[in-house]
Order: C-alpha cells, then structure tokens, then sequence
C-alpha cells in the first residue's frame, strides 16, 4: 500500500475512533459535573484525551494532537488535586468535546481541521496554563502507529455498504415472488394435464373398443396408446417438475426471509443512540437559561432502524429544547408552585406493534393556549374552538408567545422541523397538556423505513403500497351510501363519519376514474385522523422492500419510496400520514362520480369467505363483492359452519389455520355432509409445502391457492370454473 492511500486509511480510522472517544467524553464530562470528586470519571475523560492525542499523532492531525495534549495537562492536575473542577472548568472542557467534533467534521470534509472553535480552545488551554509548545515526539520504543484494533468483535460497516445489501435484498424478494407465482403455475398445469389424461385414457379405451369392432388397422389402435401414453408422460412429467419448483420456491422463499431478516438486523441500532445529544443539549439550554434541568431516558435499549433513527434524533433534539426552554419553569417559580426546583425531562421509547413510539415530557407549566388564541386573533386568522386544535397550530410554524425571540427559541421555527421530520417518515407527533403539571410529546413512527407490511391497491395503471400500520378497515361502498357534509363527501364507518375523496385526486396526474357501484374504500388512520379513500382494486397484502426513489432532490408529495414487484413493475410506496393531511386540509369536494353499471362474473352467486385475519377476510370479500359475487364472511370454520347450515353457499373461500375448526376440518365437515358434499371449496393458505397441499385435496377441496403468490385472478378464474 503506497503513503498516500495508507494516510487515508488512517484518517478514516481516525475520524472513526474520534466520533466514539467524544461520545465517550461527553457522556462522562456530564457525570463528573454532578460529582466533581468521582476519580473513575474523572481518570476515563483522561484516557480520551490521552488515546486521542496518540491517534491524532498517527493519523498526521497537529492541531487535535496538541490540543489533547493540553488537555491531558488540566485533567492531570485535577487528578492530582492541583486543580478544582469549577464552573469555568466544566465550560472549558466541554468547550474542547464541541471544538474537537467541529475539527473531525472539517476533517471529514476536506479542510483544514484549525478552524475557529479550535483556534479558541488552543488560546483557553494555553490561558489555562497548558504548555504552549507542541507535545514531545515519542521516546525511545514507542511508535507513531494507527489506533490499536478493536477486539470488542465489532467491524464498522459503511451505510453505504448496507444499504447496497438492501437493495440487492429487494430483488431477491422480487426474484422469490416470481419463483412462487411461477410453482404455482406449474401446479396448474400439471392439474390441466393430469385431467386430460384421465379423460383421454377414458375415451381412448371406447376408441380401441370402437376400432376393433370396425375391424380397423392395428396402427390406428397403436397411435390411440401412444397418444394416451404421452399424455401420461406430460403429466408425469409436470408433476415432476412442480415438485422441483416447489422445493426451489420454498428454498428460496427460506433463503430470501434469512437475508432480509439478517440485513433488517445489521441496520437496527438502540433508540439510545438517537439521544446521543440530549443529555448535553439539557445541560446547556439549562445553564444558558438560568433554570435547573435533569434528563430521564427510558428504553434506550429498543431497536429501530438505521435511518429512522438519523432521521429522529433532529426532531428529539428540537422537542428536548422546547421542553426545557418552554416548558420549564425557572427554580424560583417552581418553588412557589410547590415544585422541585430542578425541573425534569422525560424521553422514551416503548414498542408498539410493527411501530415504535416515543415520549418527549415536562413537568413544567404546560402549554399556553390562551398567549396562542391572542396571537392567532391579533393576526386575524381563524381561531378553532378546540384548545387541542389551537396547540396543534404549533406544528405549522410562525407560532410563539414569546415577546421576543432569543438565541434559543422564540421565532416559531421548532415544532414545524418537528412535524416535516416525522411526516417523512410516514409518523405522526401529537401534544397533551395539563396546566401548571407538564407537557408530553407523543411520536409515533414505523420501525424501519425500509420493510414494511403493506396493502398493495391499484389506481388507474399505477399499483401503490400502502401500509397496513394506517389502513383501519377495507370496505365497499355504495353510492347511495355516500353522504354529504359541509360541501364534503363522507360515509359512516364504525359508528363515525369519515370523509371520502377518490385516490387518484391526491396524486396527480394519476387519472381519476368514474366509481362503480359499489366501490372499494380503504379507511386510512393516522392518530386520532381518519381518511376514507376511493381506489380501483384491492390486490393483496404482503411484506415489502422500500427504495428510495430517484427524485433529482426533488421531494416527491406524499410518497416514501418505490417497490419492486415480482411481475418487474414498481409500485409506489404512499406516506399515508401526509396523504391524510393533505385529503383533510385540501379544498371541500363532494364530487363521486358514478361509472356506467358493470356486471363482473356470475349475478349474486354466494360464497362464504372464511379467515381468521380481518385484514385478509375483507381484502377478499372485496375482491369477490367487486366480481359480482353476494360475499358472507366467517371468522373460523365453526362460524362458516353456522353459516352453511343458516344461509346456505354456492362456494366456500377458506383459510387453514384458524381456532376451533380449521379448513381441512371445515373440509371433511362439507364433504361428509349429504346436503353439502358437493359444495366447491377453495383453500388459500401460507402452507404452501406438497404435504399441506395434498393434505387438503385429500380432505376434499378443489383447489389450493398459497397466499404467498396471492393473485386476485387467479381466484376469480378457479371460483368461475368451480362455478361454470
């Protein structure tokens, strides 16, 4: 390796090694305030600045090698009880954290590591009686090498690097998809062929019979076997082949869950690592303030997601600094309102589901919500007349009851970066308030930005994923059942009115198309939001991969990313909480328009829709209800049971796993029934392996549909032939 590659190397090393000593530093700078006499703390923050100066020596950086070298001086005096830890102390050591970090990042960017910040904190350490000259070379024995390799079994991973590995992970999944959809399509082909050949056997054994009575030619009898023994051949042949598909499918479908799950560890990282910051910014804002702060993490442990974690700890940092700038009360005011003086800020993070939730609380004064309806009047601008809505402003931005601004806050500018940073990430952030005990934060937002469980629908040509964390019901309206509210079209769901506006109208240029009637609807939640949208078809549920899209740094409205399909399309990944906002706060529009009336598969044939998972019964009731069929749905086998005996079906759509009665008990129960044993039954099910498959044809059903190649199609075609 030539010099110049081999400093690179080391630099990169280094910048590395900094970043860590300096998290190291500052986590113990802030305990030693606490307790200035705590040897321990005080001999680690030495040994930072002692591994420092030697690595800064290594990697050809004067300037931090110096500094840490008069670091090293006042630390040693303080350790040997030459020099008190004060006030100024404690400023000027955490002077040198913030000026080291400014010098690392000029590093990083190709310039020149003295910049200001370590200008100043040369000049203090010198005034602070450190040693003006350079630290001395190495004596005798000791060489100027890289940073000692860490054998903690950690390596340092490029983001970069995982998230190539993701992406390769995407088309993995895609290429798996499409090994499924193609296994089963051989299965359907081996059904096709195996049948012809019973029916040809069938017919052949009358066409011999019929030629040997007609005293026909030997070889036309021959041609007949022949032909019956090459169907044979097929079937077998295909059969064959299904079973190697089917063991290559699952093989891969095992492979692509292992790599995917493995990638989704490599970028999980603690939710403490989003607070590195917070414990600092508390100190700082407290001192800057004259007021008496303490910080409480809880669940810095639970893991999230690489980049959702970057993309929070902005947020975190604003909320830590509203809540002590805004929501603390100064020591004396605490004490005549029969509080603490130090005031108390709370961060957590708890796991909720497939989602992560996140607390930012005070005990302070709560929210001023008469100071904000003043401003707002003051303004002329509309005054709602819910004090949750009027805090709620704040999330807009250009809202203060600051008279005037300081260097921290008072210009309205916080909890909107709050708001855009969460939105981008598909969360949402709420506030509550009890006056005079506090204020709390809540956010809450996926686990990773990267996989999600996803409800794929169509709009027009365009497939879009939406995911299933926001989607709350999926229904079919009909026209009539369209109301009318204050110029706005809503429908009542769940007992509440819920407004209603057609997908296509929030993402242009997207066509928007005439409804029938009935039509599907996904009801979407964000919060306490809800927002019915009107889309084409319901397609399926399934786990997704999600990239970002290439956009030319352009922010693409309502939209977190692209989906590689199996069939090599790409859907698009929708931020339903932004698409919630953006359909409540767009202008009132009552227009539904009604298509021309269509008829889809048999009129008010009846089938019963049996599954455990809601999610899964309603996406294919609606699946069925828009092909024209009357759709019953149950929630186990007992309950379809019930169904039959009550009510009666033309064909029943079943899960296997379910309580109480499964589908193959579903099955045999059909099949040894006198007035039903004749009923088609379908089973769609995740047992997807030739021994479940057979398991269920042995126990009577018709057909055996995975769920992992879910195609709409293909079950309205099996349900059509079943029916015909």
């Amino acid at each position: 390796m030539n010099r110049d590659r081999l400093a690179a190397r080391l630099l990169t090393t280094f910048l590395g090694e900094l970043e860590e000593q300096l998290r190291v530093m500052n986590t113990d700078l802030l305990a030693l305030e606490a307790a200035p006499r705590d040897a321990d703390r005080l001999k680690s923050v030495f040994r930072v600045a002692h591994t420092l100066k030697g690595a800064a020596r290594a990697a050809g950086v004067p300037p931090i090698e110096q500094a840490c070298h008069a670091l090293e001086t006042v630390l040693a005096e303080a350790r040997d009880g030459n020099r008190t830890l004060g006030k100024d102390a404690f400023s000027l050591l955490f002077a040198a954290v913030d000026a080291l970090a400014d010098a690392g990042q000029r590093l990083g960017a190709g310039q020149d590591p003295l910049g200001a910040p370590l200008e100043a904190l040369l000049s203090s350490l010198r005034g602070a009686d450190s040693p003006k000259t350079a630290p001395p070379a190495p004596g005798p024995g000791v060489a100027a090498l890289a940073p000692a390799e860490r054998t903690d079994g950690q390596v340092r991973v490029e983001v970069e690097k995982l998230d190539a590995l993701l992406a390769s992970a995407s088309l993995l999944l895609a290429a798996s998809a499409r090994a499924a959809a193609r296994k089963d399509e051989l299965a359907a082909l081996h059904e096709v062929s195996r049948r012809r050949a019973v029916e040809y056997s069938r017919a052949g054994r009358r066409v011999r019979l019929a030629l040997e009575r007609a005293a026909a030619s030997p070889a036309a009898a021959q041609s007949v076997t022949e032909m019956e023994q090459s169907l044979w051949q097929v079937a077998r042949e295909t059969g064959r082949m299904m079973g190697v598909a089917t063991e290559d499918a699952r093989a891969l479908a095992q492979t692509t869950d292992e790599v995917i799950d493995r990638t989704r560890r490599l970028r999980m990282r603690p939710f403490a690592d989003a607070c590195e910051a917070l414990p600092r910014a508390v100190r700082d804002l407290a001192t800057a303030a004259g007021k008496e702060a303490q910080l409480m993490l809880e669940g810095g442990a639970v893991e999230a997601d690489r980049g959702v974690l970057d993309m929070l700890r902005e947020a975190l940092l604003h909320l830590v600094r509203n809540a002590v700038d805004h929501g603390l009360e100064h020591p004396g005011a605490r004490e005549a309102a029969g509080k603490p003086r130090r005031g108390t800020v709370r961060v957590a993070a708890t796991l909720r589901g497939d989602g992560l939730v996140i607390v930012v609380a005070d005990d302070g004064a709560g929210i001023n919500v008469a100071g904000i309806r003043s401003l707002l009047e003051r303004r002329a601008a509309r005054v709602p007349a819910s004090d949750r809505e009027v805090a709620r402003l704040l999330f807009q931005g250009g809202l203060t009851t600051r008279a005037q601004p300081t260097a921290i806050s008072g210009r309205g500018v916080g909890l909107d970066l709050v708001r855009a940073a969460i939105d981008r990430m598909g969360g949402t952030v709420d506030v509550t308030w009890t006056p005079g005990r506090g204020t709390t934060f809540t956010v809450e937002c996926p686990l990773s930005l990267a996989t999600v469980h996803a409800l794929l629908v169509a709009v027009g040509p365009q497939v879009l994923a939406m995911p299933t964390a926001h989607v709350e019901r999926l229904i079919r309206v009909r026209l009539g059942d369209v109301k009318h509210a204050e110029g706005r079209a809503v429908i009542v769901t769940a007992g509440d009115t819920v407004p209603l506006i057609p997908l296509a109208r929030l993402l242009p240029p997207l066509p928007e198309k005439s409804l029938l009637d009935p039509f599907p609807v996904v009801v979407l939640s964000a919060g306490e939001r809800r927002l019915a949208v009107a889309v084409d078809e319901l397609i399926t549920e399934q786990e997704v991969l999600v990239q970002p899209l290439e956009s030319g740094g352009r922010r693409l409205p309502h939209l977190s990313g692209g989906v590689l399909l199996a069939s090599g399309a790409v859907a698009l990944a929708l931020n339903t909480p932004a698409l919630i906002a953006s359909g409540l706060e767009s202008a009132a529009d009552g227009r539904i328009a009604p298509a021309e009336t269509e008829t889809h598969g048999p009129a008010r044939r009846r089938i019963v829709v049996v599954d455990d998972s809601i999610t899964t019964r309603a996406l294919e009731q609606s699946i069925l209800e828009a092909a024209g069929y009357d759709v019953r749905t149950a929630v186990d086998g007992a309950d379809a049971w019930k169904i039959l005996q009550e009510q009666g079906s033309d064909l029943v759509v079943a899960d296997v796993e379910m309580p109480r009665m499964d589908g193959f008990a579903l099955c045999e129960a059909i099949r040894g029934s006198k007035r039903f044993k004749e009923l088609p039954v379908v089973l769609v099910s995740a047992l997807e392996t030739p021994a479940h498959r057979a398991r269920g044809l042995e126990a009577g059903a018709d057909a055996y549909i995975g769920k992992s190649s879910f195609d709409q199609q293909g079950l309205l075609d099996a349900i059509r032939q079943l029916l015909d």
